[in-house]
């Protein structure tokens, strides 16, 4: 299989200051360690209002959220390349990057690493299944050398170390 379509964009209120060519440099280097072939990652990073009002139109949730995952490809068809768009927040980002002590990059290639896991069908929806998500997300970002995020410990001692989910 050639090479995934990975592109990272800027949408409203989304940290202009992040370095897309740098993520999509990063995440390219993580999608062969990915379970199932990826062919398409679509990433649009906006801003907590902006992520609050496609997850209200989405889910019909009020609030922010990490990432929204829309799978492209026939879900049915266990053997499909993955496509995605995703929805990424920078203010999430940003904010538990700083409560961890890494790189926003790191936290948005996380998300990113996240909602392709969902479209490749992967779920959080119970605690094993949580736990295994984030097991492989973790195993894919060693892999592709950025290391564990998000068993990475917050490096603050204020007892907020709860990620979005």
């Amino acid at each position: 299989m050639s090479a995934a379509e990975v592109s990272f964009h800027l949408g409203e209120a989304g940290d202009a200051a992040l370095d897309r060519s740098a993520l999509v440099r990063a995440f390219a280097a993580l999608v062969p360690h990915f379970p199932r072939p990826v062919a398409r990652v679509d990433v649009l990073l906006v801003g907590d209002e902006a992520m609050d009002a496609a997850h209200r139109r989405a889910m019909n949730i009020a609030g922010t959220t990490d990432v929204m995952s829309f799978p492209a490809h026939d879900e049915s068809d266990a053997g499909a390349a993955v496509e995605v768009d995703l929805i990424v927040c920078t203010d999430v980002a940003a904010r538990e990057a700083a409560a961890r002590g890494h790189p926003v990059a790191h936290e948005i290639l996380l998300y990113t690493v996240h909602g392709t896991l969902h479209a490749c069908g992967f779920r959080d929806d119970t605690e094993a299944a949580a736990a295994a998500i984030h097991a492989e997300e973790d195993r894919i970002l060693r892999a592709g050398g950025i290391g564990s995020v998000y068993a990475r410990p917050p490096s603050t001692t204020d007892g907020q170390g709860a990620r979005p989910d």
